[in-house]
């Protein structure tokens, strides 16, 4: 679940949960090239251009005096700045007055709303969870409500957008919104005071196996170090004795929220990471305190799809022999953005620097070839297949650098882990892979949640409702092939059916009960189960021969 800033559709966190099922096959992986990176030491006010007048002020001005037709020059310079900025790296962009506030708001953990997320898969706004403590559930809406209208804006048009129904749902802290619900027959309305809700960067903590914390983190934001410390306050009476972090498809984020986060599992003056640039001197981030997790045990999961500050963590850990790094090499992003404030409150988020581990590596592959052959590196790893199997891994820097006890490590393209976990490809034929591009896969699983809702509410526990999902589990199968075959043009192919049943079955319960709105960590509970990269790094970590370095 996208770490849902909860007025956002409940179907960015399944997205990101079915980017976890298909990410195990060619063509289906969605490479984030815009990782965040983001420092948030200094912001910067930049008014107007500085310095002689350059090219573009004299060409601005020329179209303005001369050109044929009236030009409207603010909608140019939008149009313009993106290609410029998008010639020296990959990283540095421009963002308008609203996509910097969005893109800043999941980051500094909370906004004004109503607190719920929701879908719009059944072509109505359906809640999917209420968060907990927040406005909606203080007003009594529960989960399967409909949502019809939001004051004056009707959500029953057939051309509503998610960025509409946002907008009429969020707004200034205190104010009230009158929303009209429906709930079962009943058709009523009911009014909610907006108020801030959370954005939490934390996907899921639970004990995954006895003395074993597991914690998941979808993005490094400026609470990401108090919800690991929450989390693990909240299992600490069950004894816990070793901590998996899970890394995966983690983009990155605020610099100082993983420097914050390796600080508690490092011992005072350790280096953690440090930046410098042609204009940028060195900056050295150290650990301030002996850190309360510097003895536990710790595994780092991470997959080509972690970037930036996840790289940061990861790398730091694995240079000082802390922790064990189990899975596929990281994404490779190591540059620093600062962002500078225009005017009209836009931003561009500049690179100003390099990030360098503890033992000197950069992070950052390559962009010399440009940005095309950049956004598709993932690709091009799986084309050499370095995503099965550890021997076709390339080092596109081979330089040797060396960690605090001896180890040789390499840079230059991402954290190349201690231990390699292949992608999964068992179950994965033509017929599934037809399943996942169809997107039936989600809309059959909301469906199904969604109509046996009251069902799921009389058998009470949710011990019971996973009990009875998993007893239905083959048949819910079948009834997804029907219904992709019917609703999706997915012709059934028996054969890879049965080939695909223990992959599909697995998926489908984890998203069904997901979407029953219940458990936060329901989805993880679930996969993880199956998932054979936790348990190898389940494997590795309880292994009595694994013990933190000193």
């Amino acid at each position: 679940m996208q770490t849902a800033p909860n007025e956002q559709p409940a179907s960015p966190r399944p997205e990101r949960k079915a980017h976890l099922l298909r990410g195990l096959t060619y063509g289906l992986v969605t490479i984030l090239v815009f990782l965040l990176g983001i420092s948030t030491a200094t912001y910067f006010g930049v008014g107007g251009r500085r310095g002689t007048s350059s090219k573009l002020d004299e060409i601005y001005s020329l179209i303005q005096q001369y050109y044929v037709d009236s030009t409207n020059m603010d909608s140019l310079s939008e149009e313009t700045l993106p290609f410029i900025l998008s010639q020296l790296d990959p990283h540095s962009v421009y963002l308008n007055a609203e996509e910097n506030k969005a893109s800043t708001e999941s980051l500094e953990g909370s906004f004004a709303g109503i607190g719920i997320q929701f879908n719009t898969l059944l072509d109505t706004v359906v809640v999917v969870r209420v968060i907990e403590g927040g406005p909606s559930e203080r007003a009594g809406l529960q989960a399967g409500d409909r949502i019809l209208r939001a004051d004056t804006t009707s959500f029953l048009r057939d051309s509503l957008t998610s960025e509409e129904i946002m907008k009429a749902l969020k707004g200034p802290e205190d104010t009230v919104v009158k929303l009209t619900l429906q709930r079962g027959k009943k058709v009523f309305t009911t009014s909610v005071v907006r108020g801030a809700v959370p954005v939490p960067t934390l996907d899921a903590s639970y004990m995954i196996r006895p003395h074993v914390l597991y914690v998941r983190l979808n993005k490094w934001g400026t609470q990401t170090p108090l919800e690991f410390q929450q989390a693990y306050a909240d299992h600490a009476s069950e004894g816990i004795e070793r901590i998996l972090l899970d890394l995966r498809d983690n983009g990155g984020g605020y610099l100082q929220a993983a420097t914050t986060l390796a600080s508690e599992f490092l011992s005072k003056g350790d280096l953690l990471v440090y930046n410098k640039g042609a204009h940028y001197p060195r900056e050295d981030f150290k650990c301030p305190r002996d850190g309360r997790l510097r003895n536990v045990p710790l595994t780092v999961l991470v997959n080509e799809n972690s970037a930036s500050s996840s790289e940061i963590f990861a790398g730091a850990m694995q240079d000082l022999d802390r922790a064990l790094i189990v899975g596929r090499r990281t994404f490779g992003k190591g540059l620093v953005q600062l962002p500078f404030e225009l005017r009209d409150h836009s931003v561009v988020r500049l690179t100003v620097a390099r990030y360098y581990t503890p033992s000197g590596r950069s992070i950052q592959k390559s962009y010399a070839k440009g940005y095309e052959a950049y956004a598709e590196d993932i690709e091009d790893r799986y084309l050499h297949g370095e995503l099965y199997s550890a021997d076709s891994i390339s080092r596109p820097d081979t330089t040797r650098y060396y960690t605090r006890l001896g180890r040789t490590v390499y840079g230059g393209g991402g954290i190349t882990p201690d231990i390699f976990t292949p992608r999964d490809s068992t179950g994965i034929n033509p017929y599934y892979i037809r399943l996942l591009r169809s997107g039936t896969l989600q809309r059959f699983a909301f469906s199904y949640a969604d109509s046996h809702r009251a069902q799921f509410l009389r058998l009470g526990s949710d011990a019971a409702v996973q009990e009875y999902l998993q007893a239905q589990g083959e048949q819910i199968v079948y009834a997804y092939a029907r219904y992709a075959d019917q609703k999706g043009g997915v012709a059934q192919r028996p054969g890879y059916l049965q080939e695909s049943m223990a992959i599909l079955r697995r998926d489908l319960i984890a998203l069904i009960y997901d979407l029953l709105g219940r458990d936060k960590d329901a989805f993880y509970r679930l996969h993880n189960e199956r998932d054979p990269e936790v348990l190898r790094a389940l494997e590795q970590l309880t292994s009595s021969a694994w013990r933190p370095h000193k």
